[in-house]
């Protein structure tokens, strides 16, 4: 592995972090924390990550009646759409204040009753095995030390039919490393995973790839949507973090006009 890669402690206390939890909360849209699906160019940060979750459950097929576990679960935003469109919802995350923020969102949504949120890590999942109809991951797996793991264990608890569908942030074919790691340097990420790395990793744990896409353009217009907010004069972050916070989006930007980064979503599915 490359970089100085967090282990699951390291990751929640990076998400625990008050200045990462306010950049979180007041430029993604306080719903979720994961890239965007921008059709237009036009839309928010907030509603083309909204977009994002729905392409990713049409694409996994979820349905009603469901039982969907999202493993890393963020602010919950996902778990609140599958619980409205009829699913049972249960989420977890390494982040202590991602929990508490979802579960406070829940109640306001008059959802709590529908939607289960623990504090868990996704390398070892407190879970029978065969359980899930479907297994939920954005934009996580990049902060894992042992991302084979991950998909094992997504194997184990999904029942035989299940599927994981996942999107996740990936080192692009012939990157320049140097410009990779130093746009996940503030993240803890290893940029030593491709989209072939992962197909390989959910084969090698016992899953079938029924669907899977990159979708560069996607992130490159997040990051310079997120750009754009940090620049706004009356934004109400502290100043220190937002300097940080830009000149780490500014690595990303280099590395996302250089074709070093990509964006990949898919859909696996456990044998029958």
């Amino acid at each position: 592995m490359s970089g100085n890669i967090f282990d699951p402690d390291e990751a929640a206390r990076y998400y625990d972090d008050t200045s990462t939890a306010e950049f979180y909360e007041k430029c993604w849209g306080g719903e979720d924390i994961h890239i965007g699906l921008y059709a237009t160019g036009q839309e928010s940060v907030a509603e083309a990550s909204a977009a994002m979750t729905r392409h990713l459950l049409e694409n996994a097929g979820i349905a009603p009646g469901h039982r969907v576990l999202d493993i890393a679960c963020g602010f919950g935003g996902t778990l609140r759409k599958l619980a409205r469109s009829g699913c049972r919802a249960t989420g977890i995350d390494i982040s202590n204040h991602c929990v508490n923020v979802a579960r406070k969102a829940n109640r306001e949504a008059g959802l709590d009753d529908r939607i289960e949120v623990e504090v868990g890590d996704f390398h070892d999942i407190d879970s029978p095995p065969d359980k899930w109809d479907a297994v939920i991951c954005q934009e996580a797996i990049i902060h894992s030390h042992n991302r084979p793991k991950v998909f094992a264990e997504a194997h184990r608890i999904l029942r035989p039919g299940g599927v994981f569908a996942v999107s996740d942030i990936l080192t692009a074919d012939k990157a320049n490393v140097s410009r990779v790691e130093a746009a996940f340097a503030r993240i803890g990420a290893s940029a030593d995973a491709t989209i072939r790395d992962y197909q390989q990793m959910a084969e090698e744990a016992g899953l079938v790839i029924e669907h899977a896409e990159e979708r560069q353009s996607d992130i490159r217009a997040h990051y310079e949507k997120l750009a754009d907010q940090l620049a706004q004069p009356n934004l109400d972050l502290d100043a220190d973090s937002v300097a940080s916070i830009s000149k780490s989006i500014s690595h990303w930007q280099a590395a996302l006009a250089n074709g070093d980064i990509t964006w990949v979503c898919f859909v696996a599915r456990k044998p029958l």
